[in-house]
Formats: C-alpha cells, sequence, structure tokens
C-alpha cells in the first residue's frame, strides 16, 4: 500500500472515520465524500473527461516528496471567454457534512441528488442572471475533488484551493478576481485574503471568520472537525495583502444560530482596523438556524463588480427583523 494512502488512511481513523478511504473514488458520491478520496494524476486526468462543460485541476503541492502526492480538484464554469477575461466570479460553497466531536458525521440533505450535471446547469443561470463569468471549485473532498472534507480548514484546504486558482487563472487567462463564500467557503475568502492580491471583491456571507470564537459559543474545546490546528482568519488579520483596488464585504445575519453573527463583526471590525476596505452587511439569511446567504452573495458580488456602495447594498437587502 503506497505510504501517503498509509498515512492518510492513519488520519482518518483517528478522527473517527468509520468507511474505508477509496483510491479513486468520486467524491460526489455522499459515502466517498464522507470518508475522503485519495486521486492520482491519471485518474484526474480521465476524471476531467468525464465531466462535460467543466474540468479538473491537479494540484501537486509537494512534488519533490511523491509525484503522485496531489489533490483533483473539480470545478465547473459558465461564460467565460476563450480570448481573455478581465474578471471572474469564483465561488465556493459552504461546508456540506455535519459532524459531532464524538466522530459521528453525515451528509446535508440534498448532497445524494447533485450531479455534474446539475452544477453545470447551476453554474449557466448564475452567469446569465447576473452576468459575470462564473467559476464554480468544488473544496478538496467535495462535489468531485479528491481530499479530506474533514480536514477543512487545516491550512493545506486554502493552500490547494491557492494553487488551484493560479492554474485556472492561467488557462482561462483570467486577469482579476470576484471571490464569494458561504459559511465553511466564507473561510475559504477569508484565507485567500492572506495570500492573494488578484482580488477586486471579497463577499464572505455567514463566514466562519472567527472559529475559535465559534466554537467557544457553541460549547466546543476545538473546530467541529475535531482539529485543533485550523487556519483562524481572525488571528491572520495583519497578513492580508494590501490592495487599493478591493473590496471586503462580510455579509451575516445576526439571528444566525449556526456562525454567530458577532464572531463576523469582529472580524470585519479588525479587517478595518487593519487598513483595508471592508464593510459589515446584514441580510436576511434563509433556513431554520438563518445561516443560508450563499444566493445573497452573488447579488452582492455583481453589486460590487459594478461598484455599487456599501450603503446602497446595504439598502437593497431587507435588514432582519430583531429576535
Amino acid at each position: 500500500m503506497p505510504r501517503l494512502f498509509c498515512l492518510l488512511w492513519a488520519v482518518l481513523s483517528l478522527a473517527g472515520c468509520v468507511t474505508p478511504v477509496m483510491r479513486n473514488a468520486d467524491t460526489m458520491e455522499p459515502q466517498r465524500m464522507l470518508s475522503g478520496s485519495v486521486m492520482d494524476r491519471e485518474a484526474c486526468t480521465a476524471a476531467d473527461e468525464a465531466w462535460a462543460g467543466a474540468g479538473t485541476v491537479w494540484v501537486a503541492l509537494d512534488p519533490d516528496w511523491d509525484p503522485q502526492d496531489g489533490t483533483c480538484i473539480r470545478y465547473v464554469l459558465a461564460g467565460l471567454d476563450s480570448a481573455a477575461n478581465p474578471i471572474v466570479s469564483v465561488h465556493f460553497h459552504g461546508d456540506v457534512m455535519w459532524q459531532y466531536l464524538d466522530g459521528r458525521s453525515g451528509w446535508f440533505s440534498g448532497y445524494e441528488t447533485l450531479t455534474p450535471g446539475t452544477l453545470k446547469a447551476f453554474a449557466i443561470r448564475e452567469n446569465q442572471t447576473y452576468g459575470l463569468p462564473y467559476l464554480r471549485v468544488s473544496r478538496p473532498g467535495t462535489y468531485g475533488s479528491s481530499g479530506f472534507h474533514k480536514q477543512r480548514r487545516r491550512p493545506r484546504e486554502a493552500d490547494i484551493l491557492d494553487a488551484a486558482l493560479d492554474i485556472l487563472k492561467a488557462r482561462y487567462r483570467i486577469d482579476r478576481l470576484a471571490v464569494s463564500g458561504q459559511s465553511g467557503g466564507g473561510h475559504v475568502v477569508a484565507s485567500l485574503l492572506t495570500r492573494r492580491d488578484d482580488i477586486d471583491c471579497a463577499v464572505i456571507t455567514s463566514g466562519v471568520v472567527s472559529v475559535a470564537q465559534r466554537a467557544r459559543h457553541h460549547g466546543w474545546d476545538r473546530d467541529i472537525t475535531g482539529y485543533r490546528d485550523y487556519f483562524d482568519p481572525i488571528e491572520h488579520v495583519s497578513e492580508i495583502l494590501p490592495d487599493p483596488r478591493r473590496r471586503i464585504v462580510v455579509v451575516g445575519d445576526p439571528r444566525d444560530r449556526n456562525t454567530p453573527f458577532f464572531t463576523q463583526q469582529d472580524y470585519a471590525q479588525a479587517v478595518a482596523a487593519a487598513g483595508h476596505e471592508v464593510a459589515l452587511i446584514r441580510a436576511e439569511g434563509a433556513g431554520k438556524s438563518f445561516h443560508g446567504l450563499g444566493l445573497t452573495g452573488f447579488k452582492v458580488v455583481q453589486w460590487c463588480v459594478d461598484g455599487v456602495s456599501s450603503t446602497e447594498i446595504q439598502a437593497r437587502l431587507p435588514i432582519p427583523p430583531e429576535d
């Protein structure tokens, strides 16, 4: 058994995983998303051919250690020009797994019904609705990407996605990015702000941007993933790269029961204190926990790119009622 596979299997075993890791398994399948998937480069290339109208990126962070030590990142896109793309809307979805610290886990309702075709149809709809070239990137271990979703929010997740964006920019001749992320995807966006200087608009909706604060609020002694070595964006605000062209918009619902609004507020205040342009916007989150703001994020991205002021953005969104 290859040593990487052994290592990852050991890590997953310690994390409470009960489903065996499978090589080259498709994480569009809920059970494979729960277990994680180790994929080799040849299988990643083959997957590229299987996803009509989409694609894959092979990210090798440690090629000198093992040429196969990489992650296969899948994506769907719509509206990109074959010649050049001055700005593209890039979206990172939220977490798709529920977990308990005792190791129990499962997938959120609806994950089992999604296919590459439905993701592609959604990308086309978003492009047609908002008029921006659109790129939806599957986070490691989800929606066909290899990797381990149980290890989200650890530094390697952002490292992989940062490298994937570099490859995609070159592949599609993209100049600037307008990135958005919902919940755990918002954590990705906040992490990328410490790594990239090509972001015009960064829109974080219901973002897990203060991991330790969120954990304390819920009475956890670590992130819900079970890991303590997470990347906590609020602790790395000083590392956000300066960029006078960039706007950061943090959107949340004060009633959010999943990721408390005060954690997003504290993050926005820290970003502002560090000298960056940031706006804190209140909006109505969907669902029983008032956490769903992904669709609102797409609107905010368009308005941000169009130069709409933060005051006007707030005016265009219904303010949630007080509890």
